[in-house]
């Protein structure tokens, strides 16, 4: 990857170490901030709702003072098995949650994604040149084909079974209806975290560091907020592919398309038990894992080869 070095550097003073590490961490710090207040409301009328339920709590009741401070008291009595129960009731809801909080949250990384823009222009800042539409299709293909050659070298490794958080995870996210999974975990997060860690956070430390240096840490970020060891590791491994698809492509709508492409394959592979499938039979797994490999290997190779050298450098260099 040592070619992705040819952008042109920002021409402005340098900024101080807290502005600069600020100006960097901002866009997750955002995205963090939303999510938490999307998810104390979704928390708190679920929760609502809950109760009303549990207890058969109704107009008539909320009026009458004496039910409602029997129930207050039984509430109090219950209220660690209550609250373990919405919990876990919660959980069912995560796929929700996420892609409510992306809905919000996209608008506002955008408006910051234009104005970065503006900025780079601005400062003298010359991005790689676009890919042509029609090359797009290999970022599909290898990130498919890398979402299923890691889950099954994490399957393969024993690496899935390391955390009962992880699992739990899982099956809280894919215990969802399959729409809203697709609509959530297919389309809306992965647009979400591509404008945070890729269009964002890794083009900001593009501007003045090489593209490793820019893809290592912005990839660290990513994989560090999926909060598992298990999601770490995938997380970073595949944060890594999206900034390379990113620098070569020139444009943010590649590193969507291959996590897309990734988030189809978990949820539609989970939905219709492929995984399950895979790992029934060792040798079948192992052959499909090298076939995942091979085809994302080839991929690569072939998006290595796009020309990402800007044209204002490419007629200086002449």
């Amino acid at each position: 990857m040592e070619q992705q070095n040819r952008q042109t550097p920002l021409k402005e003073h340098p900024e101080s170490p807290g502005k600069y590490f600020w100006r960097i961490i901002s866009p997750l710090v955002i995205q963090l901030g939303i999510s938490m207040v999307v998810s104390m409301v979704v928390g708190v009328i679920f929760g609502i709702s809950y109760l009303m339920n549990h207890y058969g709590i109704t107009e008539g009741i909320i009026h009458n003072s004496a039910q409602m401070k029997i129930l207050s008291e039984q509430f109090i009595k219950d209220s660690i098995d209550v609250s373990i129960d919405m919990q876990k009731e919660l959980y069912r809801y995560g796929a929700f949650t996420q892609g409510l909080t992306a809905f919000v949250t996209i608008p506002v990384l955008a408006v910051m994604f234009h104005k970065d823009r503006i900025r780079e222009k601005v400062k003298g800042f010359v991005p790689n040149k676009r890919a042509a539409l029609w090359k797009y299709p290999a970022v599909l293909i290898m990130g498919g084909s890398l979402c299923v050659g890691l889950n099954n070298l994490m399957i393969i490794g024993n690496i899935s079974t390391i955390g009962e958080e992880y699992v739990e995870i899982m099956e809280a996210l894919y215990s969802a209806p399959f729409v809203v999974q697709i609509i959530s975990l297919v389309i809306l997060v992965p647009i979400c975290e591509e404008l945070v860690f890729r269009g964002l956070i890794f083009q900001r430390l593009r501007e003045s560091s090489t593209f490793r240096r820019a893809a290592f840490h912005s990839a660290f970020v990513f994989g560090l907020m999926h909060m598992n060891l298990v999601q770490m590791l995938y997380g970073f491994a595949m944060g890594m592919v999206f900034a390379y698809v990113y620098e070569k492509y020139g444009s943010l709508k590649a590193p969507i398309l291959a996590h897309i492409a990734a988030n189809f394959v978990s949820v539609t592979g989970t939905k219709f038990h492929w995984f399950q499938w895979m790992e029934e039979v060792p040798v079948r797994m192992g052959v499909i894992t090298v076939i995942a490999a091979t085809v994302a290997a080839t991929m690569y190779v072939w998006i290595q080869r796009i020309e990402e050298t800007p044209e204002v450098i490419k007629i200086e260099e002449q």
